[in-house]
């Protein structure tokens, strides 16, 4: 699976090495599937535009769009994005494997945000995928019946 390191340049974290990993297809599918059907639910709609540009796009409006969630289901999405996360406490020993993110781990407030986008940013074009799938769908039931019917000649 694609990985890759991380490390903050500046704050209290700086130079802890970080190792995020893409989530599995499966996993990875269901967690994205679960955040579009909650920010369908709360009647968000995807920026057509940032689906326009892509993946980068859709990356920078993350953190917005994750603003429309409820508290639950914010913290099941930002979860799923730590649960990518391992930490590398001794990276000059290489018998010593990185290990599972802890409270401990993180000093900085920076620190965890910055970890949740590049988390994102490696998981991002499942997002996309989920949207390309559901969205059409709600937009579909949204829009009045008038605009389906062919105009009056």
């Amino acid at each position: 699976m694609k990985s890759l390191e991380w490390s903050p340049s500046t704050g209290e974290d700086a130079g802890k090495r970080f190792i995020i990993t893409r989530m599995s297809a499966f996993t990875a599918d269901r967690w994205a599937r679960d955040i579009v059907r909650a920010l369908a639910r709360a009647g968000s709609r995807t920026p057509k535009e940032a689906l326009e540009v892509g993946i980068a796009g859709l990356a920078g409006q993350s953190m917005a769009l994750f603003g429309h969630l409820t508290d639950d289901e914010c913290e099941k999405a930002f979860q799923g994005l730590l649960d990518c996360v391992m930490i590398d406490r001794d990276p000059g020993n290489a018998e010593v494997q990185a290990s599972k993110l802890t409270e401990l781990d993180i000093s900085d407030a920076t620190t965890l945000p910055a970890l949740r986008a590049e988390a994102f940013k490696l998981n991002v074009d499942f997002f996309k995928a989920a949207i390309s799938q559901i969205y059409p769908l709600v937009e579909a039931l949204r829009t009045p019946e008038s605009e389906h019917q062919a105009p009056n000649a």
